[in-house]
């Protein structure tokens, strides 16, 4: 009995420390899973292979999220397709986006500044470009305030362009109205001031003056012409649009539709780096399901590039004759 004395002394220990350690591990998850009452819940949906943000006043924004320092923020993680995981490294938030499950965490940003996000689980082909930046910007209100404290969003300068319509929409992917931004992905060196803001139809948007038919949905003068954004674009190889290439005569009025499950873009321009990318025309971001006029009465004969901003590795050439 006596040399045995030890091993249970031992046995003890040990089942102490584990007891222990799960208990830790057990208080470590309630304090990321249960935010404070005052929290304002963002959605954050994973997708191949790019970001996308959904407030609770409506606001969307694709690879780019725009927070007030010192209000606690809850996230709710899901996924559309692929396992992704959530990361903000100068923040330590590190969570998994499981498709068919949300996953929640919450966090107080406490430095204003501009900050990466990306993926921390290789996603497919484009895993390195899933990429966003995170803007915290000062509170100079109250910092307690809900989501619904504000009557109209306000939009900061990004990279790239966006549609701005009243609050109150749904969530990405769906019909409704709410405020969207979006920015390239994989482009986190600066934001620049040239971005284009206006105010439409998130399925009809347009750009004054570059082109683009009205947001209401009434047509510019000319007939019409169609261009696909197909199933299955957001996938690098498959069509990116239809037809490839698109010839049209001036004045003709292109309608674009998209088809797809994911946000596009028709954006003149080989690339969202180029200096005149979306000077031509642009759609805006189209959700599934969404449409937007090209009107070509303002671009002169030629052959011209267009991208998708959400998704660069899309192209298509347009000759207007």
């Amino acid at each position: 009995m006596g040399h045995g004395t030890p091993e249970w002394i031992f046995i003890g220990v040990v089942v102490a420390i584990l007891i222990w350690v799960g208990a830790e591990a057990w208080n470590v998850e309630h304090a990321l899973e249960y935010a404070p009452p005052n929290s304002e819940t963002i959605r954050v949906v994973g997708q191949q292979w790019f970001w996308s943000f959904q407030h609770a006043d409506g606001t969307q924004e694709i690879n780019e999220l725009h927070v007030k320092e010192g209000v606690p923020y809850r996230f709710e993680i899901v996924s559309t397709d692929v396992i992704h995981s959530f990361n903000i490294p100068d923040f330590a938030m590190l969570m998994d986006a499981v498709p068919g499950r949300v996953n929640t965490m919450w966090n107080i940003f406490d430095e204003p500044g501009e900050y990466l996000i990306e993926c921390r689980e290789y996603c497919g082909l484009l895993h390195q470009d899933m990429r966003a930046r995170l803007f915290v910007e000062p509170n100079t209100g109250n910092t307690t305030a809900t989501s619904q404290s504000e009557s109209e969003p306000t939009i900061s300068q990004g990279t790239g362009t966006a549609t701005v319509i009243a609050p109150g929409g749904s969530q990405v992917g769906s019909s409704g109205t709410g405020t969207m931004r979006v920015v390239e992905p994989g482009n986190l060196t600066q934001s620049e001031s040239s971005s284009n803001v206006r105010t439409g139809n998130t399925s009809n948007a347009t750009t004054p003056g570059t082109g683009a038919g009205s947001a209401n949905g009434t047509s510019a003068a000319g007939s019409s012409v169609t261009l696909s954004i197909p199933v299955g674009a957001a996938t690098p190889g498959n069509p990116a649009y239809s037809p490839d290439p698109l010839t049209v005569s001036k004045g003709e009025v292109i309608t674009v539709s998209n088809d797809d499950t994911a946000p596009h873009t028709v954006t003149s321009g080989a690339s969202p780096g180029d200096a005149d990318a979306g000077q031509l025309f642009d759609t805006s971001i189209m959700m599934p399901a969404g449409t937007a006029d090209i009107d070509t009465s303002t671009i002169d004969p030629g052959e011209y590039t267009y991208h998708c901003t959400v998704h660069p590795f899309m192209t298509g050439t347009l000759t207007v004759q």
